[in-house]
């Protein structure tokens, strides 16, 4: 099986009559992802997506059909404000369960209210604002920054961090993008394959220093 063939599904919750933040949803998407991956009881599945791109596809779903999809999630569900995201394992598209696979991917926007403010030390998601990312395809970002940074971790931070997730979302002009990226602690950068809204090869996040 090729890195390329499979796709971590991400779902996130989203109540029209009380949409969650569009930060709120970006963070806990990330985490989300990140958690599905901490609590894997073997590589099987995960081996090749992590060594490639680790595609991830961001899917909204109702509140009904959220909590019955995510009953099992492996990231079990993640909650920051209003927000509530789960993931799953990454598999084919075509081993998807169908009421996942006709999930909406694209046109997931949330209001950009104030976040909820951040738990204790957490990572900062730092997105290119100037990008004009949507939801969804900033959550996707997100997460690939957020994993990237969490492989990196020695596995005692890595256990502590599973222990007590979190993260909070900074979205900065590319001015301050660039900037920030120099500052020690920062990265890896994540460069976008351009599948999305956006031209390939576009910096679109990175994580930095976790916020005191």
């Amino acid at each position: 099986m090729q890195p390329s063939d499979t796709v971590q599904p991400i779902l996130l919750r989203v109540d029209k009559e009380e949409p969650a933040a569009h930060r709120d949803a970006v963070a806990a998407a990330a985490v989300a992802g990140v958690l599905a991956y901490a609590a894997r009881t073997g590589d099987d599945a995960w081996a090749d997506w992590v060594s490639g791109r680790f595609t991830k596809t961001v899917r909204r779903a109702g509140p009904k059909a959220f909590a019955k999809l995510c009953a099992e999630a492996p990231s079990g569900v993640v909650r920051i404000g209003k927000a509530e995201a789960a993931a799953f394992e990454p598999q084919r598209y075509e081993d998807m369960p169908r009421a996942v696979r006709s999930l909406q991917v694209s046109g997931t926007q949330l209001p950009d209210d104030q976040p909820a403010p951040p738990a204790g030390d957490v990572p900062v998601i730092i997105l290119n604002r100037d990008l004009g990312m949507s939801t969804g395809k900033a959550a996707a970002q997100a997460a690939h920054a957020l994993l990237a940074w969490y492989l990196e971790q020695e596995t005692a931070h890595q256990q502590a961090w599973a222990a007590r997730p979190g993260a909070t979302v900074l979205e900065v002009p590319q001015g301050r993008f660039g900037h920030a990226l120099s500052l020690p602690g920062a990265g890896p950068l994540i460069v976008d394959a351009g599948l999305t809204e956006i031209d390939p090869g576009t910096p679109t996040a990175f994580v930095a220093e976790p916020v005191a």
